[in-house]
């Protein structure tokens, strides 16, 4: 028996014209070495895309909380600030990718989603599609071969046209009074998380009660307003550390902290080890002393 299946689907907004997605790095963190959090930080200048294969995190984007389990595709746009903190496991495996010149109908360049949807969503019925073509991009690109790169740049197209799909399909949105309250927090620490500011100042510049406030922040972003900042100040040093020269006392002193020891104290907190041997850990993978 012979069978045809004509592509009758009517064209419906997917890449802008003149645009094509370009593979910029992919990113594989198997097991319990590679649960290193990365804390409070964006990228300006490409989206990123994450597929859980296997394991759990807690992930905040753009100030919201989420719990993340195996076969949670997570979406980075452009600018967003994001907190990753996958769970220790032997079990981990999560696979991740830079993407630049994306560029959909109606969205800002490097976005998928409008910033009122959710950055979470289960992939679903695509999870073994999803799986299967970041394998092939990895198998491609590790490869070096002839057309490696086309055949990967090829995969991802395919997999944010997916993607895309999944997030139209579903039509999520945070929830508006929460979100809404829950941002213009965020905003303000974001703006002055370099400098000392106390509970009251940020009552007293939004205008709002410290309970109800404090409440609000805490349903929105899963953080205090002082942990937040917190994470937001380790996150730009961290960050520092892998795009910079400056010495450790220059990046605490850069973002916010006085004291150094206070800083090696607060870093190896919430990263699990010290400011140098993180950096010498990106640069070199190996992390022992």
């Amino acid at each position: 028996m012979l069978t045809f299946c004509h592509n009758e689907h009517p064209p419906c907004g997917g890449f802008e014209n003149g645009y094509r997605p370009k593979l910029m790095f992919l990113c594989k963190a198997e097991g319990e070495e590679a649960a290193i959090p990365r804390v409070m930080h964006k990228h300006d200048e490409r989206f990123e895309i994450m597929f859980i294969m296997r394991g759990t995190g807690i992930y905040n984007i753009d100030g919201r909380s989420y719990q993340v389990k195996e076969g949670d595709l997570l979406i980075f746009n452009a600018g967003v600030l994001h907190d990753e903190h996958p769970e220790a496991s032997p079990e981990l495996l999560v696979f991740s990718c830079g993407v630049e010149h994306l560029k959909f109908e109606g969205l800002p360049l490097n976005h998928l989603t409008q910033r009122s949807q959710v950055a979470v969503m289960p992939a679903g019925d695509y999870g073994d599609e999803i799986r299967q073509l970041f394998y092939q991009m990895w198998v491609h690109i590790s490869s070096k071969n002839v057309y490696s790169g086309e055949v990967g740049n090829s995969l991802l197209s395919v997999l944010l046209l997916i993607c895309r799909s999944i997030w139209v399909q579903n039509r999520q949105v945070c929830d508006s009074n929460i979100a809404a309250l829950g941002q213009r927090i965020k905003d303000f620490i974001d703006d002055n998380y370099k400098d000392e500011i106390s509970f009251n100042v940020i009552t007293s510049a939004l205008n709002m009660n410290r309970f109800y406030l404090a409440h609000v922040f805490k349903s929105f972003s899963g953080y205090s307003p002082k942990q937040y900042q917190t994470r937001r100040r380790i996150g730009e040093a961290q960050s520092l550390l892998l795009s910079t020269n400056l010495g450790v006392t220059e990046v605490a002193n850069s973002v916010g902290y006085d004291n150094v020891n206070n800083f090696h104290r607060i870093f190896h907190n919430l990263v699990g080890m010290p400011p140098a041997r993180y950096k010498r850990f990106w640069l070199t993978g190996q992390i022992k002393n």
